[in-house]
């Protein structure tokens, strides 16, 4: 006869199951190296979606018991859900379906703790489903390092979502992501939350965000205005006043007042410490310093920090070095320098970084570094000699012409 557990060991166990969390681990429940819960495809009518922010759910919310759940909005807001899952149940058993949490995958994030809000996005909507909740996965990413398990757990074919919302200006990495998801999950219908950028192919349905519902309401010349400030809220050089339903906030504007790094005076700098000292013209970016130990240049200035402080206590502008100018060549792979009022190209090709070096008159090759110091020249005067009389140096396009 077996034993009767006491509260105490129940508890236990519980408090076990949620520190191991291990129910999808066998029986082919997961999959991929970190053993991702599996969500499986669901039969969704795309039709029925009416979306409903988690953060507005409550208990006996009859009135709201045919919209959709998402979790497009803050991780703290919803930690709740993986956290205390079988509190959580009973009110996320009301709604026709649930989107798995959306937990948040940043590329400044280590990458232990992406797998593990990829594991807590897909083990949500495994427990889900296994109590009986339709499910639709939840896809997101970071840069390439995710790829690796960010598209496990959902079975192909599925219906996915993902999230437009608030990512404008990021529509290259976004697209890099959405790319590899295609080819990994091959859904049948991509529901995107917020406005799809053009290039998303697939079966694509685009849901208007929650928080922008009133919109509806608004006449068709509105709309393209609405739509215009939202894409555009964040871009650089815009007018406030051409804003009427967002508030402008350029990103680069540069209200911050910080110490000049070269010449000690006032300069200005952005939120992502980018600036320019209005006294000796010096523009520079985070973390400078460090950008010159690691690769012996600046940006956008190329020239060294380190250069620039000798440039200025000696009332020189600001010119990198010849040394300075290679090593830019082995970080950008194309520059450029004027001499005598002549423009010349240096840039790397091939496998084998072969350096070309030409002008619209002439081109000269060399297979390293070293053989370029010593040999590239303009009319038999070598480059490295005759670097005092360059007047510009710079990566390609920086704007010099």
């Amino acid at each position: 006869m077996s034993k009767e557990l006491s509260d105490y060991e129940i508890e236990k166990q519980k408090e076990k199951q949620l520190l191991v969390r291990n129910e999808f681990l066998y029986n082919g429940q997961s999959q991929g190296k970190y053993n991702i819960p599996i969500i499986h495809k669901e039969s969704i009518n795309i039709d029925e979606i009416e979306f409903l922010s988690y953060v507005n759910t409550k208990i006996n919310d009859n009135e709201n018991r045919n919209k959709t759940i998402h979790f497009f909005t803050y991780d703290w807001k919803f930690e709740k859900v993986y956290n205390k899952p079988v509190a959580e149940l009973e009110k996320l058993k009301q709604y026709k379906y649930v989107l798995s949490p959306d937990f948040s995958i940043f590329t400044n994030m280590p990458l232990a703790l992406q797998i593990e809000n990829v594991f807590k996005n897909r083990w949500c909507g495994a427990y889900w489903q296994s109590q009986g909740i339709k499910v639709i996965p939840t896809i997101s990413w970071g840069d390439e390092n995710s790829f690796e398990f960010c598209f496990d757990g959902v079975e192909k074919g599925s219906v996915v979502a993902v999230c437009t919302y608030y990512r404008e200006n990021c529509e290259e990495e976004f697209m890099a992501g959405y790319n590899k998801m295609l080819e990994k999950i091959q859904p049948s219908i991509v529901i995107c939350y917020d406005e799809p950028f053009e290039a998303m192919r697939g079966n694509v349905k685009e849901f208007l965000p929650t928080t922008y519902e009133w919109t509806k309401d608004l006449n068709w010349k509105d709309i393209i205005q609405f739509k215009w400030e939202k894409k555009h809220r964040n871009v650089s050089g815009l007018n406030p006043k051409d804003f009427k339903y967002f508030k402008y906030d350029d990103p680069y504007i540069k209200d911050k007042i910080v110490k000049c790094s070269i010449c000690g005076k006032a300069a200005y700098q952005d939120q992502y410490g980018n600036g320019e000292c209005p006294n000796c013209g010096w523009k520079f970016s985070k973390d400078e310093e460090a950008f010159e130990k690691d690769m012996g240049i600046s940006y956008p200035m190329l020239v060294s920090p380190t250069t620039a402080r000798e440039q200025y206590k000696k009332g020189l502008p600001f010119k990198a070095t010849f040394e300075e100018f290679l090593n830019g060549l082995y970080f950008y792979s194309e520059m450029l320098f004027k001499y005598d009022g002549v423009m010349y190209e240096v840039f790397l090709k091939g496998k084998d970084m072969t350096i070309v070096f030409c002008s619209k008159d002439f081109q000269q090759e060399y297979k390293t570094r070293e053989e370029f110091s010593a040999k590239a020249n303009i009319n038999g005067i070598l480059i490295k000699d005759l670097w005092d009389k360059v007047t510009f140096a710079g990566f390609m396009y920086c704007g010099e012409t």
